[in-house]
């Protein structure tokens, strides 16, 4: 019986989204000036809480465990633990080893996994479901991280998709403000974030 469980991530970044949600829930009495500055903190977490639930529900289920369902994954390969499974993403089925792997679009997660996990498979098929808000998260997520030039096109783009429009938003503006929807952005995201964890855990 294999010893790792996607039970125990499902259970850890869920508590892990519960916490941040309670920080945008707790500064909103604050002037607008902090609760940007704290739902940029709060995003730029709340993704990387996403990435590493992606990357380690990948490794357990290639290491043979099983969905919360209690649904066995398809694999192409079948690793003895995360580290050996994460070593055979580097290497299997490449003509080169790969440096590392990426978690942050879809793309990358099926080049991450392809030679190990089925892509046919529950995890990927709901990593495809969402890869249009996964990747809308990335791109808002760059742009707080690194600001530059490339980051705020993408950053426009968001704005575009969203609003029909570019109307220049800051970033702490667009995650917290309500004036165009009832929920702001960053509870939908955290709201969201809950979403994904819960299908590619679930089977």
């Amino acid at each position: 019986m294999p010893t790792v469980s996607v039970n125990v991530t499902y259970t850890k970044k869920l508590s892990e989204i519960d916490k941040l949600q309670n920080y945008i829930l707790n500064s909103s009495g604050l002037s607008a000036k902090y609760q940007h500055f704290i739902s940029e903190v709060v995003m730029l977490r709340l993704f990387s809480v996403l990435e590493t639930s992606f990357s380690e529900c990948a490794f357990k289920l290639a290491c043979g465990a099983s969905y919360r369902s209690g649904i066995a994954p398809i694999l192409l390969h079948n690793c003895r633990s995360i580290l050996d499974a994460h070593s055979n993403m580097l290497t299997l089925g490449r003509r080169r080893p790969t440096i590392y792997l990426k978690w942050t679009r879809a793309d990358f997660i099926e080049d991450s996994i392809k030679n190990v996990l089925d892509t046919r498979d529950s995890f990927f098929l709901h990593i495809t479901n969402h890869s249009l808000v996964i990747d809308e998260m990335r791109m808002v997520r760059n742009h707080i991280a690194h600001g530059t030039t490339s980051t705020r096109s993408d950053y426009y783009l968001v704005l575009t998709r969203l609003y029909g429009g570019n109307p220049r938003l800051n970033m702490g503006a667009f995650l917290t403000s309500k004036t165009r929807h009832t929920n702001s952005n960053i509870m939908r995201y955290i709201q969201v974030s809950k979403i994904i964890i819960n299908d590619i855990t679930a089977g």
